[in-house]
């Protein structure tokens, strides 16, 4: 955590943003990230959730970059607020969802 929180904050694509990272008690590493462009009042969080949830999950699955989370059996928040910093959601993948 301490290593990517250097690089932060920094922009992932023009809407999302990666403010930092926490590694968690009970192996639990938690990305935090701002939706720089939205607000919550304005937002169907339920359709925002089943648009991210199979692409995050796809992403742990396959990509090179979280062997070391999949290997250690990681649980993986991603936690998400809105331009005003107000919470929207959290998405969790837990081991078994990528193993």
């Amino acid at each position: 955590a301490n290593q990517m929180n250097m690089s932060c904050p920094m922009m992932i694509d023009r809407e999302t943003r990666l403010d930092n990272t926490i590694a968690l008690p009970h192996n639990v590493f938690q990305y935090n990230y701002t939706l720089v462009n939205m607000v919550k009042d304005s937002m169907n969080i339920d359709n925002v959730k089943q648009y991210l949830e199979p692409k995050i999950v796809n992403f742990v699955r396959t990509t090179p970059e979280m062997k070391t989370l999949r290997d250690n059996k990681t649980t993986i928040n991603y936690y998400y607020r809105d331009k005003a910093g107000v919470y929207l959601l959290t998405i969790t993948v837990k081991p078994d969802q990528y193993e």
